[in-house]
């Protein structure tokens, strides 16, 4: 019995007698310690004090410290002295890191394959509130409270734009779609802040004097008896199927391309089509010159 669990264990990751390499998976913020990288290390071994190499996206290189090395027990972060290949850790000591980076050994940087983080597809303006109510629900209502909360977003949501716009008391945020934006004003809301959003909107792009939308690629799980509806509805929201495969356990699957702007309200009618059995997916694809209106 031994030997047979032991056929199933799955093999080292990586080699800890290689070079360091870590790839920034995730970020993190702390008030003591700026910002926190995590990832998991790849290749080599990692010590807290060390001298280490941060690999840019633009291959430039940026060497500092690492001034705290933590490990993960659960879900408690415990500081530790040292790390090796296959290990998920956060670091302190890179205030610039961002994701798709890598932490590498400074004598030998060597960098992983770049994850690429999507663009923001959709806009909102974030306003402090100034309805006749305003100041009975929140505790932070002020535009320098609510600058600083969406400021210190971005330490970590790296898909997120903050910009100003003419007005102090109101900023445009743009995030990759509905609900990326509605998690954001979902956390804010419950942390005591009180504000106003307006509708979302589509970011468009002039490419080669073409004016052009954003398109995404949706996939549906749904019921059988659901196929019909989705399909009618992504039609009039311009969806193009692409594949279709019905499974045997009496569900399909739905390939779709369509533009971000026919996604905005649809997942309510979705839920209700599939009485609440499906489940979709989207991912940003390109930027397609505009289908009409």
């Amino acid at each position: 019995l031994f030997e047979a669990v032991l056929a199933h264990v799955p093999p080292p990751v990586g080699d800890a007698d290689k070079p360091l390499q870590m790839q920034v998976t995730t970020l993190d913020y702390s008030e003591y310690l700026g910002r926190l990288i995590i990832g998991k290390i790849h290749n080599g071994t990692i010590k807290a004090g060390q001298q280490a190499a941060l690999i840019k996206e633009d291959g430039s290189i940026v060497k500092s410290k690492i001034s705290k090395l933590m490990g993960f027990e659960g879900l408690q972060r415990v500081e530790i002295a040292e790390a090796s290949a296959g290990n998920l850790i956060a670091v302190a000591g890179f205030a610039d890191a961002n994701i798709g980076e890598t932490l590498a050994c400074p004598d030998q940087p060597d960098a992983l394959p770049l994850i690429k983080v999507d663009e923001p597809t959709l806009q909102m303006t974030f306003a402090v509130n100034d309805s006749p109510f305003s100041g009975q629900e929140g505790d932070f209502v002020t535009s320098r409270q609510l600058r600083d909360r969406l400021m210190r977003e971005l330490e970590t949501n790296v898909a997120l734009r903050v910009e100003p716009t003419d007005s102090p008391d109101r900023f445009g945020v743009s995030g990759r779609g509905e609900l990326h934006l509605g998690i954001l004003i979902e956390t804010m809301r419950r942390e005591g802040y009180e504000f106003q959003v307006s509708q979302p909107q589509v970011i468009y792009r002039e490419i080669n004097g073409q004016p052009c939308e954003p398109y995404e690629m949706l996939i549906l799980d749904v019921p059988e008896d659901g196929v019909g509806g989705c399909m009618e509805r992504l039609g009039q929201r311009r969806a193009e199927l692409q594949d279709m495969q019905v499974l045997g356990d009496g569900r399909a699957t739905l390939e779709f391309v369509i533009p971000a702007r026919g996604l905005i309200g649809f997942r309510g009618d979705f839920m209700r089509v599939t009485r609440g059995e499906g489940i979709m997916n989207h991912s940003f694809l390109e930027y397609r010159p505009m289908s009409g209106r």
